[in-house]
């Protein structure tokens, strides 16, 4: 996809920054313990020198000699000179609305930040560019040291620095250029990419930063692809340009260099909203299962099933799904998590723990202590209890699994009681997870409007979205002609559950910006998930 973008959507162009590169002669180390004896500083624009600030400062205290021997400035030379107080509004005024370049700019703003909170002023709020750190980005293995002298010698600058302000200002102002030469050849152009770079790692793949250029400053969804076309990575983001270069400007994760080192090409969608953005991105990473996507290498393909229409009810774990009037929760992720809920509702439950709770008759499980199974009539009625704890009321689960809890911790067994309260919040988490996702279905058809956007989510799916302005009533209608989405049966379906749970969180997140148009059936969230979410989270039972 191809749009024509503004500048402002490219960042500030170089040659549109004001500069203003800054040095200070001082009488030691650190501002808590010394004084500026001299600034220097040169306004810049596209190369050009547009105006310049000097002057000595009186430090109010004897210059030490060492700092005479290096840099040639005496008390006779400072006896006349202004003092900080009378320098500092003319230097601010010098610097408004500029950006401050300074070699170990640390050392100078440090400085001044120290002087104007002195005299009470407010911190600077220039944006600041270091040329050394830019120097150890972008020189790095071609000097020995980042010093200025060492740079300025290298570059074969105009100007050396002599430890004076003004004449270090103007060496500063060299390496600075040299700099900006060097990396305009990587792509960076811009004001952000060039104070970016300085948390930026420099190695083979910061050159693909060129493969960004035509990413735009929009919210959206980006692909990074391979050689052969293939999707290696999904994102979403609401300033697509800003997070597409990011990648580029150092992330010290190696998976990240891996994904850097086999990206070809980079494209985009632009989306209005980030719902939208959001469940385009999960569709994608469903569809075209990305290798450097983590959700891209796992399918939910298990389910907890509750068998409430069978001859001898009972709860198991399940791969395939029917229609045949038992109860499927999930899809989950792994046999694991199917375990957990079973456990649970073992422990909350008088439910046998053998396969076979029909012909459980002292099995290995009771002798064990394990089984505390009821007889056959009650062991239906509490399998049918788990199972209406499950979809309406888990405090039914909840309050058992504390009590024990509670009764392990007293008993000083605390391995085991962690252990359960573990066990409770995992089960805690995927109830509050299931009974959104739930809920959200059941309401129907909902239509929101969120800035110029209507969106129809139906069965929990973003089914349609269009253009709000001008005809609200053509607009509702190719709301309904365009919509699509999976049909919602008994049980989820892994893309269903999915999407739903992309919508739910989104609109958990984000209700405050949204108008709710109409809703078909009930949309609330249930009362028993309100008070689910922290139950179990703090409370560990400790020694």
């Amino acid at each position: 996809m191809v749009l024509q973008r503004s500048f402002e959507d490219l960042g500030t162009p170089l040659s549109e920054v004001t500069f203003c590169v800054l040095d200070l002669e001082t009488t030691g180390g650190s501002p808590a313990d010394a004084a500026i004896t001299e600034v220097g500083a040169c306004k810049v624009v596209r190369g050009e020198v547009v105006g310049t600030f000097q002057t000595l400062v009186n430090p109010g205290r004897p210059v030490p000699a060492f700092i005479r021997l290096l840099t040639g400035i005496s008390d006779e030379l400072l006896v006349e000179a202004p003092d900080l107080e009378s320098v500092v509004p003319s230097l601010l005024e010098f610097l408004r609305d500029s950006v401050i370049v300074a070699h170990n700019a640390r050392f100078d703003t440090g400085f001044i930040n120290a002087a104007l909170v002195r005299l009470a002023y407010p911190p600077l709020a220039n944006r600041v560019v270091d040329t050394a750190i830019l120097a150890r980005k972008i020189l790095a293995g071609e000097v020995p040291n980042h010093k200025l002298s060492t740079l300025a010698r290298h570059l074969r600058c105009a100007h050396q620095p002599t430890h004076r302000a003004y004449a270090d200002v103007l060496a500063t102002i060299d390496v600075l250029h040299h700099l900006i030469e060097r990396v305009a050849g990587f792509g960076v152009t811009t004001l952000e990419d060039l104070v970016a770079m300085s948390g930026s790692r420099i190695d083979g793949t910061f050159s693909k930063l060129r493969l960004a250029d035509d990413v735009p400053k929009a919210s959206g969804v980006y692909r990074f692809l391979g050689p052969t076309g293939d999707t290696l990575y999904v994102g979403k983001a609401t300033d697509l340009r800003a997070r597409v270069r990011s990648y580029f400007y150092g992330d010290p994760r190696r998976k990240i260099r891996d994904l850097l080192r086999q990206v070809d090409r980079i494209t985009f969608e632009v989306f209005d909203t980030m719902l939208e953005a959001e469940v385009a991105e999960m569709r994608a990473i469903a569809q075209e299962m990305p290798p450097h996507n983590r959700a891209g290498k796992r399918t939910a393909s298990w389910y907890l099933k509750v068998h409430t229409n069978a001859k001898t009810p009972k709860i198991t774990s399940a791969r395939v799904p029917r229609e045949d009037g038992n109860l499927y929760l999930g899809p989950f992720h792994n046999l694991r998590v199917v375990r957990t809920l079973i456990e649970a509702l073992q422990d909350a439950f008088p439910i046998h723990r053998c396969s076979e709770p029909a012909r459980c008759n002292g099995c290995a499980f009771s002798e064990m202590g394990r089984c505390r199974g009821t007889a056959a009539a009650a062991h239906s009625s509490e399998v049918r209890g788990a199972a209406e704890a499950l979809c309406s009321d888990p405090n039914l689960i909840f309050e058992p699994l504390e009590r024990k809890m509670r009764r392990l911790a007293t008993a000083q067994r605390f391995e085991e009681a962690v252990e359960a309260r573990e066990r409770a919040a995992a089960v805690e988490r995927m109830l509050l997870r299931n009974m959104e996702v739930r809920a959200l279905i059941e309401a129907g058809d909902l239509v929101l409007v969120l800035g110029g956007r209507a969106l129809l989510i139906r069965n929990g799916q973003l089914a349609a979205a269009t253009d709000w302005r001008g005809d609200r009533v053509a607009a509702l209608a190719r709301l309904e002609a365009s919509a699509e989405c999976h049909a919602v049966g008994s049980f989820l379906t892994a893309a269903v559950q999915a999407e739903a749970r992309v919508v739910s969180s989104w609109l958990r997140r984000n209700a405050a910006p949204c108008s709710l148009l109409y809703v078909t059936g009930t949309w609330a969230t249930p009362v028993a998930a309100g008070r689910l979410g922290s139950r179990f989270a703090a409370r560990a039972p400790t020694p």
